[in-house]
Order: C-alpha cells, then structure tokens, then sequence
C-alpha cells in the first residue's frame, strides 16, 4: 500500500477538503453523462418529475432497453451526491425490464434537471451536529405502476 495523501477525486467523485468543511459532488461525471445521452443542448428543467406523473408497466411503444438501462445506471450512480434524485430515479427504474417511450421521456426529464443542478455538492462541516429530518408521501392509492384495476 502506498499513502497518497488526500483525495480530490475518487470514482469520478470530487472532494473538496478544507479545515472547516468538505464538499463532495460529480460535476465531471454529470457533465460527461449529459453529453454521452446527447442532452447538452436541451432546455433544462427546475423539477425532475411532472407532479402528476404516472407512469404504467404496459402502455405506450417499447423503446431501446439497453439505453434505458444506461441512463438509469448512471443516474443511480448520481444518487451518491445528489439524493434528491433518489425517488424520481427509483420510480424509472422499475421499469428496466421492458421500458417504453413514456419510461424513456421520464427519464431524460431527469437528465434535464440534473443538467441544472450539476454544481450542486453535499456539503459537511465540522463541529456541527445536524438533525437528519424526512419527509414522506404514502399515496399507495394513486400507485398505477402496474394500470390494472383491483375491482
């Protein structure tokens, strides 16, 4: 083993070290992901999901599984520094099996507001105890995931 001293960046991850905080973040990776889907040049957006979206297991034209699949790995792995996206790209990726077009929209909706947000880092400081608080929405009535009727 040899001591390399501090990281900067690890797995594409950037660390920014100083006495009183650190910052962690993927820039690079957001980046370099946004121009490998061909989604520099869209208009992005300020939320990752319509807040009326639901999306169904077996409507709409089938698309390309394995770009699905790329995409949503790489916006698993964007989890790590920006949890935000943890619902929105948890709802997509149970579609991975046979996603369709409205599977694939969802998911370049995503990209779009990652393209806004690719400055964002998580940010510890030290000597401050933080309250971790959450929040959530039990509407399991409205879950259409599968779109078929319980009558």
């Amino acid at each position: 083993m040899k001591d390399m001293g501090e990281v900067h960046c690890f797995l594409e991850i950037e660390v920014i070290r100083t006495p009183e905080v650190i910052l962690i973040n993927q820039r690079h990776y957001v980046l370099s992901m946004l121009f490998k889907f061909g989604m520099t040049e869209f208009k992005s957006f300020s939320t990752p999901l319509d807040k009326n979206v639901k999306l169904c297991r077996d409507s709409g034209k089938a698309v390309d599984p394995t770009r699905f699949r790329q995409i949503v790995g790489s916006l698993i792995y964007l989890t790590i520094t920006q949890p935000d996206l943890s619902y929105p790209v948890g709802l997509i990726s149970q579609f991975m099996s046979q996603p369709k077009a409205e599977h694939l929209q969802c998911a370049q909706r995503i990209l779009r507001y990652v393209s806004s947000t690719k400055d964002r880092a998580l940010l510890y400081r030290t000597g401050i105890t933080e309250q971790l608080v959450r929040y959530t929405h039990a509407d399991w009535v409205g879950n259409a995931g599968d779109c078929r009727s319980t009558f």
